[in-house]
């Protein structure tokens, strides 16, 4: 597992930037590129989901603390969302970051977040 951890931090940090290249770019060659890279981005966040769940928001901050970046960028990607897959492995990881009864900051901050980026 630590192993795996070390791979999806250093994938963490490719796809962040690419997200955020994707974010800021609404070119053919930006759109020709989220398409190429896709099906990857897609078994990332499926990674990405995996250690979500077994996480506590406070470990979820302490090894991803630009997640809400993350999300919220490949939530306002259309080329990303235009995929139902995208779409439901998606919203898999936004629920591991909600907790009905928060029991610290770590909690209450996943969850203020989580509803900016549900509601927008």
């Amino acid at each position: 597992m630590a192993q795996d951890s070390v791979g999806l931090s250093s994938d963490y940090q490719f796809w962040m930037q690419k997200v955020s290249t994707w974010d800021q770019a609404s070119t053919v060659e930006t759109q020709q590129d989220t398409c190429l890279h896709l099906p990857r981005f897609q078994e990332f966040l499926r990674q990405m989901y995996e250690a979500l769940k077994e996480m506590d928001s406070n470990t979820v901050i302490e090894r991803f603390p630009t997640i809400g970046q993350l999300l919220a960028k490949t939530c306002r990607n259309p080329f990303i969302l235009a995929y139902d897959e995208s779409q439901k492995i998606l919203i898999w990881c936004l629920c591991c970051l909600i907790n009905k009864e928060p029991q610290n900051s770590g909690d209450s901050k996943l969850n203020s977040w989580t509803r900016k980026t549900w509601n927008s």
